[in-house]
């Protein structure tokens, strides 16, 4: 064999193998182009007290693997804190606005429930469980939550007010709608993934204020 046949089978060798590694990577980009269309990313937007958290875990609980009691289970501290936090603002309310309390004892459950650092809390227990179901009985802290659009208040609040006696249960399990209910700040990032129609949708929560947005922008550079 002359020098000249070996340099040319070499050269077809190496050509062949350049051609395969050539077929490979333009079959792996075919494949990453199909596998980027199957995936969208969704930018929830609005203001804060919008719904945006609320429809995440709804098409989490109706789309995704829903929440497990484990789950469920890491709800109940802000469950407890929106109890608190509520019925705080409505004492606030009370002040403002001027409504009387009509029970006199409720002036004294209005400084034992005000004084609740809410960061603090993780449990619900007496005496905070009897004062806040005498302050919501009270017909004077009824019709500050019906004057509710004059100061901000959640919209979970008689929601949970309401089922208070289950929430302060000692064994109490948050249900899928106490979690649902829950309201609180969205800071950073959340994202959430879940498959509809063979399409994989990324929903993303973001701070809402102006300082958050260097947080999460990058990830819409595409």
């Amino acid at each position: 064999m002359t020098l000249e046949s070996i340099m040319a089978c070499c050269l077809s060798e190496e050509a062949k193998e350049a051609r395969r590694i050539n077929d490979e990577i333009e079959r792996q980009l075919r494949r990453d182009k199909r596998d980027a269309r199957r995936e969208l990313k969704l930018l929830l937007l609005g203001t804060g007290e919008s719904g945006k958290s609320t429809f995440i875990k709804q098409m989490r609980i109706i789309h995704g693997a829903g929440y497990s009691d484990e789950d469920k289970r890491s709800f109940t501290k802000l469950v407890y804190q929106n109890i608190f936090t509520s019925m705080q603002a409505m004492i606030r309310a009370m002040e403002t606005l001027k409504i009387p309390y009509k029970c006199d004892h409720n002036k004294g459950n209005a400084n034992i429930v005000r004084e609740v650092d809410v960061e603090k809390v993780n449990m619900l227990e007496n005496p905070y469980v009897d004062a806040i179901k005498s302050l919501w009985n009270d017909p004077g802290i009824q019709e500050c939550y019906d004057r509710r659009r004059e100061y901000q208040l959640s919209d979970s609040t008689k929601y949970y007010l309401n089922a208070l006696n289950r929430i302060a249960e000692p064994t109490y399990l948050p249900t899928q709608q106490d979690v649902l209910r829950v309201r609180v700040p969205t800071t950073g990032i959340i994202e959430y993934p879940f498959d509809l129609q063979s399409v994989i949708f990324r929903m993303v929560d973001v701070g809402g204020q102006r300082s958050e947005r260097r947080k999460w922008i990058h990830c819409f550079e595409n």
